[in-house]
Parts: C-alpha cells; sequence; structure tokens
C-alpha cells in the first residue's frame, strides 16, 4: 500500500450536495515512460525494426516523431489492431511514486533519479486489460532495449525493468494487480482515504473508500484489491455498479459481498469526511471513481440496501479469506508452470521452497474443482517431485498436514524459494536475473 500524509485542517465538513451526473470521463488512455539505463533515447529506424520482430506482433504502419506530432504505430496482435502513440519526453523522478509490487536496488533508483529523458508510450486499451498492457510493456522493451524501469502513470507506480524484460518474454500476461495501485492518504486524525490508480484505462471504475483508519486500513486493502482484481478478470467483464461481488469469506464463514457506486452519488451517504470530500476533488478523483460499499444479505442485494466498509471492521482482522478468480488463478498456475526451472534449479541450493498444488476436493461437482494447498518441497526427481503437505486442508478429508506425496508440474498452482534477502515468486524471479 502507497501512503500520502496530509495535513487537512479545514473545518466545513457538512454533507456535501447532491450531484447531477458524473464530470467528464477524461482519463482513458495508458500513458507510461520507458527510462533507459544509458540516458538516451533513440529514435531511429532500429526502433521500429524492433518492434517489428517481436514474436506474435505485425506491424501494419508506423512513422518516427516529426515537427508534427508523436510518433505512431499501427500493430496487430492477437486478432486486435492497436494505434500507439510514443515521444521522446523530459524525464523527471516525481516525489511521491509507488514501487508497489517491486523491488530495487539502491543503484538502480540512483540511476532513476538521475534519469533525464524517456520514451512516452501511450494507447488505449481495448478487450482484455492485461493482454493490452502486455502489449504496451512488449513495446516498451522493443524500444527502448537498455529499458532500466517504467513510470507508469496511469497507475502512479515504478516498474523495475527486469521486471518488464521478463515479462515481455513470457507467453503469460501480467496479473490483474500489475494493473492498477491502491494509494492511502491520511491526516492527523487518523482517518484514511484509500483509492485506487490504473483501473480507469482498463474501462472500469477507480476504486475507494472512505472514512477507513489506521487500525483497519490494512484489512480494507484488501477488500479493494480484491475487488478491483475480480473486476479485472470476470470472465464476462466487470459487474455493474450496484451488482453483488462475492469476494472473500470471514471467519464466522459470513460472505463478503462487495459492490460500489459512483461517487457523485455515494458521496452523498458521508457527513464529516475529513479526507475524500468535494475539497479534495477539484484536481482529481473527480471522474469516473466508485466508493466501494457492502451487502449484509441477499435482502440487502434485491433491496439495493449497502453498508459502508467499516460495517465489518470488528470481524474482518480474524483471517478473512479473500478469493481469486479462476481466470486468475489459471493465470498464476501457467506462469508458476513457464518459470518452474528456477524451482528445479534452486532446489539444489541451501534454500525452503514451497509448492502450492490444487487437489481435487471432496466436493467437486465438474471434475475439476480443486483445492490449491502449500507443500514443502522434499526432492525434485525427473519425472516430479516428493512433498510435505504444511496445511490441513478444507475439502480433502483423505489429506492432512504432513502427509506426503508425489506431483508433477502439471499439479503446480504457485510457489516460493525462500532465501536470506527475502522471497522469490513466479512474478519476483527477475530478483535472481
Amino acid at each position: 500500500m502507497f501512503f500520502n500524509n496530509k495535513n487537512n485542517n479545514k473545518k466545513d465538513r457538512t454533507k456535501p450536495e447532491p450531484q447531477e451526473r458524473e464530470p467528464e470521463y477524461w482519463e482513458k488512455a495508458s500513458y507510461i515512460h520507458a527510462i533507459p539505463r544509458s540516458g538516451y533515447v533513440l529514435l531511429d529506424e532500429d526502433m521500429l525494426d524492433r518492434v517489428e520482430a517481436i514474436d506474435g506482433i505485425e506491424l501494419l504502419d508506423s512513422h518516427l516523431p516529426d515537427e508534427d506530432g508523436p510518433g505512431a504505430i499501427k500493430v496487430k496482435y492477437l486478432g486486435e489492431v492497436y494505434k500507439v502513440g510514443f515521444y521522446k519526453s523530459d524525464f523527471t523522478l516525481p516525489d511521491m511514486l509507488s514501487r508497489q509490487g517491486y523491488y530495487f536496488t539502491d543503484e538502480e533508483m540512483a540511476d532513476i533519479a538521475n534519469a533525464t529523458s524517456s520514451l512516452t508510450i501511450f494507447m488505449d486499451f481495448k478487450g482484455d486489460a492485461a493482454t493490452c498492457y502486455h502489449l504496451q510493456i512488449k513495446l516498451a522493451v522493443a524500444m527502448v532495449p537498455d529499458l532500466l524501469a517504467i513510470m507508469d502513470e496511469s497507475a502512479e507506480r515504478l516498474v523495475n525493468g527486469r521486471w518488464a524484460t521478463l515479462a515481455a518474454e513470457s507467453s503469460v500476461v501480467p496479473g490483474a494487480t500489475s494493473l492498477f495501485t491502491v494509494q492511502a492518504v491520511s491526516d492527523e486524525g487518523g482517518e484514511v482515504w484509500l483509492h485506487t490508480h490504473g483501473l480507469n484505462r482498463c474501462g472500469v471504475y477507480e476504486l475507494e473508500i472512505l472514512q477507513s483508519d489506521r487500525d483497519h486500513c490494512n484489512e480494507h486493502y484488501n477488500i479493494i484489491q480484491t475487488l478491483a482484481s475480480s473486476m479485472l478478470t470476470a470472465k464476462d467483464g466487470a459487474p455493474k455498479p450496484t451488482a453483488g461481488i462475492h469476494i472473500g469469506m470471514l471467519s464466522d464463514n459470513e460472505p463478503i459481498v462487495a459492490t460500489y457506486l459512483p461517487w457523485t452519488k455515494a458521496i452523498n451517504a458521508y457527513t464529516n469526511l475529513a479526507l475524500g470530500g468535494m475539497a479534495d476533488r477539484a484536481d482529481g478523483h473527480n471522474g469516473r471513481t466508485a466508493p466501494v460499499f457492502l451487502y449484509s444479505s441477499e435482502d440487502d442485494i434485491k433491496n439495493g440496501t449497502m453498508h459502508k466498509v467499516d460495517k465489518i471492521n470488528d470481524r474482518i482482522g480474524d483471517n478473512p479469506l479473500f478469493f481469486i478468480t479462476s481466470e486468475e488463478t489459471s493465470r498464476m498456475s501457467a506462469l508458476a508452470r513457464e518459470r518452474f526451472g528456477l524451482v528445479k534449479y534452486m532446489s539444489t541450493k541451501d534454500c525452503t521452497i514451497l509448492i502450492k498444488v490444487g487437489l481435487l476436493t471432496d466436493s467437486c461437482q465438474s471434475g475439476d474443482e480443486r483445492e490449491h494447498i502449500w507443500f514443502k518441497l522434499l526432492e525434485m526427481d525427473d519425472n516430479g517431485f516428493s512433498a510435505e503437505l504444511i496445511q490441513e486442508p478444507y475439502d480433502v478429508k483423505a489429506m492432512h498436514e504432513g502427509d506426503r506425496g508425489h506431483y508433477t508440474i502439471d499439479d503446480v498452482t504457485e510457489w516460493r524459494i525462500y532465501l536470506d534477502e527475502g522471497c522469490v515468486t513466479p512474478d519476483t524471479t527477475y530478483l535472481l536475473v
């Protein structure tokens, strides 16, 4: 989570007047800035040749920037035609920029801080947002071959160039959480305003939680991140506002059903806002953004009775379970298997490796309903690996913590390699590059 402290002493915090309609939606395109390690952006025909050489891309038309405007690329990728603009731009590292999800060495951060130029690449997302972002990353890596980092302006995040290079080479699209960040703004009184950046370019509402607090903002962060990921990976597209979305389960087995409402309507449910009120929306957060609410029952959904997120504050801190969509699980599994060679290599080293395996459940209805549970790697062999179960399953009664078994790469859905420096996952293999 990216925290911003805000000293807000405004006294007039009365209930705002209802808003008639949403303001003009302006943040449509995805903007990223590719920062070269050398400090130089070379705009030449070789750049376009490298784009044409990207596997799976057909370059239909292109021209370099000129006095009339930015350069342009028209490509066909996975059956869809995209128009992409680009130009050389001055670069200054913003003071407040999230590094959420990415690690940088001190040397990398020093080089980024000293960078003065970048290549700005912008495009409209259409269809699957992860596929579009993957294409944009591929273009950045090809057009700036000595890539140091990417400043993702739309998500207000700094992305490691080593991660981007590996992502561009992968056949698996980036995960939903790569597309957005969750930022937290706090004031002296302890109120916290959580909000996302990066979702608008994906064609969905930015999400926010108003009147959170420092004691519960981590749990609220999980709610907003899970809801955003669910909206991005939903098979039939993001559910509409007021639709109930089952995102998790409390420890008492009560479901967490979230929804959202455009801020122009939702803000009228709040009084005495220290953060996120009308005064904070004069220059930003005044477009396509929506506060998150919860439903407590089926009757609530039928009647449209929404509750503020703090309704479950007294219960959410006790180890809630947040869901991952089947689409995201499939993506994670594909990446874990694609990069499983690193597990094989590190299995010969002095480190602990955990592997998540998908096991058929007892209540399986469709023939392939699986519970994804963690095992500790014991030994690799030519046919797979032996591992010991380190947790008690919920719906696989024949297995218990401490049981051992033999599995293959086809069973793998995730893995973690624990080193002295930290944990390496399929998405952070760049840490070992």
